[in-house]
Parts: structure tokens; C-alpha cells; sequence
């Protein structure tokens, strides 16, 4: 039998919900399929809407009626939902992220703020927000005109949500300019790293340390 000293410590970090949060047209996706795609540990799950589909890829998403959206709204299927525009809705199904949760497995999603702020209220010790922006408010404009999937009153409403946005910076644990994509890319897995390392997510391994250390005082003075 090993002794106790030889015994490894157990770091098991819980899992985390890690947010990327910020305007629409910023690169939040492409920063997570990038993401996804260099750490296939990581957890996605796909929003449902009621929007109609857009020209492109839109695997992100389940297209249902307003109807079956408000039914599974009453069941509880959602951990979080928002209406943030004209007739859409947008919902994070529970049942996949209360898994990866129970696994100990890290999920990442693309939110603006009030989404952020629904799951964190949920998961308070679990869920990082990532406040991310274009390198100025003009890009940012540019941006999300660039799409090409809102225009007229559309398009106006989108960038008069983006900036109120602005008023909830502050209630993020980070802030990252999507200047340079590769750079932003690298800034969020770091985010990640650092994150699944804090002592609050690997409950327990105090309490190791705790059962080898030697009884000590702490000083802070030399007594002589």
C-alpha cells in the first residue's frame, strides 16, 4: 500500500460556463468554433429560436415556432431565454448543460449580456463572462452592417442594443478587443486555463494540503 505521502492530489476542477458575451457581429462565434476546434473537450450546445434562418451556416440553432418555444418555456426545458427583438425568442437548453455540469465538463456559448446575466444567476460559481468588442464603436457598427442579415429599423435596433450593452461592461469578469482574431483566441483559452485552476473550483484539495502540513504560527515580525 502507498504511503499517504505518495498518494496524488486529487485537482478535479468543476466545470465551467464560460461566456463570450458582447455586441452581435463581433466574431463571438468564429471565436468559439476556433475554440471548439483545438479543444474538443470543450462543451457547445445549439440555442433555440424563433427567428427565421439566415443565408449561411446556422448549426448554432433550432428553428421552432413561437408557439412550441413558449411550450417548452412552461415545461422548464430552458436554463435561460431572452426577447430581445421583435418576435424572437432565444433559449439555452438545461438538460445538456446541468450534464456537462454533473461531469465536471467545461461549456462555452455566445451570448449578449442579459443571456449572460440569466445563466449567471442560475450558476453563479460556475459561469465567467468575457465582455468582447470590436476595437471601437464605429467597427463595431461596421460590423455588424457587414453581416448583411438585419436592415433598415432592423439593423438600427441591433446597434441601439449594442450599445446599451455598454452600460453592463462592468458586471463582466473580463474584457478582450477583437482586433487581432488569433490573439483573441489565445487571451480566451488562457481565460479557460486560469479559470479551471482557481481553488474554488477543486473543492477538496485544500483540505489535502490540510492533512500533511505542519502545525505553524504566522508571523510578521522578526522577534528578534
Amino acid at each position: 500500500m502507498a504511503r499517504s505521502e505518495e498518494l496524488p492530489l486529487k485537482v478535479a476542477s468543476t466545470g465551467i460556463l464560460l461566456v463570450l458575451s458582447g455586441p452581435s457581429g463581433i466574431g463571438k462565434t468564429s471565436l468559439i468554433t476556433a475554440m471548439r476546434e483545438q479543444e474538443p473537450d470543450l462543451g457547445y450546445t445549439y440555442s433555440v429560436t424563433t427567428r427565421k434562418p439566415r443565408k449561411g451556416l446556422e448549426e448554432h440553432y433550432e428553428f421552432v415556432s413561437r408557439e412550441k418555444f413558449l411550450g417548452m418555456v412552461e415545461r422548464d426545458e430552458f436554463i435561460q431565454w431572452i426577447h430581445p427583438s421583435f418576435d424572437e425568442f432565444y433559449g439555452t437548453l438545461r438538460a445538456p448543460v446541468e450534464e456537462a455540469l454533473a461531469q465536471g465538463q467545461d461549456m462555452v456559448f455566445d451570448y449578449i449580456p442579459e443571456g449572460y446575466f440569466n445563466l449567471r444567476r442560475y450558476y453563479p460559481q460556475h459561469t465567467v463572462g468575457v465582455f468582447v468588442m470590436a476595437p471601437s464603436v464605429g467597427e463595431m457598427r461596421r460590423r455588424l452592417a457587414k453581416r448583411g442579415t438585419e436592415f433598415g429599423e432592423e439593423l438600427m435596433h441591433r446597434q441601439n442594443m449594442a450599445e446599451r450593452d455598454f452600460d453592463f461592461v462592468a458586471e463582466h469578469d473580463y474584457h478582450l478587443i477583437n482586433d487581432d482574431f488569433d490573439e483573441a483566441l489565445r487571451t480566451i483559452q488562457s481565460i479557460r486555463r486560469a479559470e479551471r485552476a482557481r481553488l474554488t473550483r477543486q473543492p477538496g484539495v485544500v483540505d489535502q494540503y490540510r492533512r500533511h502540513s505542519k502545525k505553524t504560527l504566522l508571523r510578521y515580525y522578526d522577534p528578534t
